[in-house]
């Protein structure tokens, strides 16, 4: 590691803004947690000699900023991190981290040092997120943990006073990845995700510092909107990811009468490695998915800097080009009828997701603006009130009628905050049934649907007028009332489901699916309650954020509708047509991360394999 005047080299790209301020949870971390001094540089590089890594947790946009050289940004949400099951493993497959790195921390038995850092944190002044990771590597006897004792905003400010003596030095703004996971699926990405950026040949004459630009122009929402998805749980199946996949009951007797698109699963069927060969091609399919997600959100960035106006945007508009978005890019990326999200002709932008964060249950799920559901106003609002009405609401619609005529709106679980809208989607698009895929807050005394309410200020009613409990779920009859006018509504809360993960068995959701049919069956005749709806809307879906499981719920209804003729017919569920894959691309152009983890995507083969063989074999 190169110094000068004591300071360890660090790796900079712009200026280092001041980071959101951190509340403290804890006033002390345990004894065997080595502090080390951030104002003593000297002490920071022995720390890193030998077998060490240096952990920055703070939010991805201050990593991209200014960062310890090598360090790796592992920044996971507090619920997760509050989680006694979600381990080391758990946190090292969320982070976009190189295959090493992974197995030095996961399978390697070196003893190894590791320096933990967030902004500020210091004696007596422990953040929540930092005490929590320290956690996990504790766990781990190979592992000596240390911290920065006053964060790296201190350092930082070492970092201000010895820039000047480079001021001579050519500024070099090194390449920015377009999305903070994309560097973790290029085969040749370095151990710091930048060494093969143009910028970074500063690094051999720079004493300590490289990259170094004055401010940038880039608008602060897009250092937001580039954290986007950074947190959300993904599996790297290049290192220890196993799943063992659930055949239905003789699967042996009827394999070769799967519809062609499944036909992978009957392959060399009970030769040894096959569940391992179906879990590749099923991951491959996912990692193609994600991919795509990832250049869209890249888009989504750029387009809605564009629309504000802001400086420093021509240069994302050329890393956006057609050429370089497919170049590099897994044979079979962008094709006619599966175009890549720089094809498709939809304008992704997440401009009011940003605007009201308050708004949102987590900060990194935003609803694309193109296809968001927007709050309808009330008829008594004066026209003034109108113009300006708040209609942010966190969901979007979904439609794919190549696989179901049936329209969705896929949401994250209400706020107590946002109830009244929640509702009041409901009641003005018509809905028939709602799907409830999470369990109720331990914190809440009583779950949103548990309970009868009344909303004065759109003067909404909900009723409970009957509850029926089934084997795995349970159905609500609601009464929804505003000015004189009723509407019914079935409510279906299932809570076993676990956050992303997938259900031990297939019957309940199966059974789940056909009780929300019939239902909504008997509302097949109900109009909406509004003009400005043109027709009743049958199902809206909901989860905790509204992606993961939402996203299997619908992704397995299509499915389910295609094989029962309720499409628009473009698609044969006996043909070539992968559906699940196509329902999983569809919905993701729609709402972001639409069925979240490779778990969830197996699970939906694994459903939709069992359902043709109980109903069309």
């Amino acid at each position: 590691m190169k110094v000068t005047s004591g300071l360890p080299y660090l790796y900079v790209k712009l200026p280092q803004s001041t980071s959101p301020t951190t509340r403290s949870h804890f006033k002390d971390l345990p004894d065997d947690v080595v502090a080390v001094r951030s104002d003593e540089p000297k002490a920071i590089k022995s720390f890193l000699e030998g077998n060490s890594l240096a952990i920055d947790i703070r939010p991805f946009n201050n990593y991209l900023a200014s960062r310890l050289e090598n360090a790796y940004n592992i920044c996971i949400p507090t619920t997760l991190l509050k989680r006694p099951n979600y381990d080391l493993a758990h946190v090292s497959n969320s982070a976009a981290l190189p295959k090493e790195v992974k197995d030095q921390l996961t399978a390697s038995t070196e003893p190894t040092r590791v320096l933990v850092y967030d902004a500020n944190s210091g004696t007596g002044h422990i953040s929540f997120s930092l005490f929590q990771t320290i956690q996990k590597f504790l766990k781990h006897d190979r592992f000596t943990v240390g911290y920065l004792d006053g964060g790296y905003q201190d350092l930082d400010k070492l970092l201000r006073d010895e820039s000047a003596l480079l001021s001579d030095q050519t500024p070099v703004s090194p390449e920015t990845p377009l999305h903070p996971v994309l560097d973790a699926v290029r085969p040749d990405s370095a151990k710091d995700g930048f060494a093969q950026s143009p910028g970074d040949s500063s690094r051999e004459s720079s004493p300590f510092l490289s990259g170094f630009t004055l401010p940038s122009a880039t608008a602060s929402n897009q250092k937001m909107l580039m954290s986007i998805k950074k947190t959300l749980p993904r599996i790297d199946t290049t290192t220890t990811y196993s799943y063992k996949l659930r055949f239905p009951e003789g699967f042996e007797e009827k394999k070769d009468k799967l519809p062609r698109w499944l036909a992978f699963f009957a392959e060399g069927y009970g030769t040894e490695g096959h569940n391992e060969k179906v879990v590749s091609v099923l991951s491959d399919k996912f990692n193609k998915l994600e991919r795509s997600e990832q250049v869209r959100l890249s888009m989504a960035i750029s387009n809605t800097n564009d629309e504000k106006s802001e400086k420093g945007v021509q240069s994302e508009k050329v890393a956006l080009t057609p050429g370089k978005l497919h170049s590099g890019l897994s044979s079979g990326y962008c094709s006619p009828l599966a175009p890549c999200p720089h094809c498709d002709k939809i304008h992704y932008t997440i401009p009011k997701g940003v605007e009201y964060g308050y708004k949102n249950r987590y900060n990194n799920i935003w609803p694309y603006e193109h296809s968001r559901v927007k709050l309808v106003s009330s008829p008594s609002c004066s026209n003034a009130k109108k113009e300006s009405a708040d209609d942010y609401f966190n969901a979007n619609y979904i439609k794919c009628k190549q696989l179901s005529l049936t329209e969705y709106i896929a949401t994250q679980s209400p706020l107590e905050s946002t109830k009244e809208d929640f509702w009041n989607t409901v009641w003005y698009n018509g809905i028939k049934g709602i799907v409830c895929l999470n369990k109720p807050s331990v914190f809440a005394p009583q779950a949103y649907y548990e309970v009868n309410q009344h909303f004065e200020k759109s003067d909404l009613s909900v009723t409970i007028k009957s509850t029926e409990d089934k084997e795995g779920f349970t159905v609500r009859k609601m009464e929804l009332e505003k000015h004189g006018k009723t509407r019914i509504a079935y409510h279906f809360a299932y809570a076993d489901w676990p956050d992303f993960g997938v259900p031990d068995n297939f019957k309940t959701v199966s059974r789940l699916l056909e009780s929300k049919n019939e239902c909504i069956e008997l509302l097949k005749n109900q109009q909406p309650p509004t003009s400005k709806i043109t027709r009743s809307l049958d199902l809206l879906v909901h989860c905790s954020a509204g992606c993961g499981r939402t996203g299997c719920f619908i992704t397995l209804d299509m499915v389910k509708d295609c094989f029962k003729g309720k499409s628009n017919g473009k698609y044969d569920p006996w043909g070539t047509k992968d559906l699940v894959y196509k329902a999983v691309q569809l919905q993701r152009q729609q709402r972001i991360a639409m069925v979240q983890t490779l778990d969830q995507f197996i699970y939906c083969y694994e459903s939709i394999l069992h359902e043709i063989f109980e109903n069309y074999m």
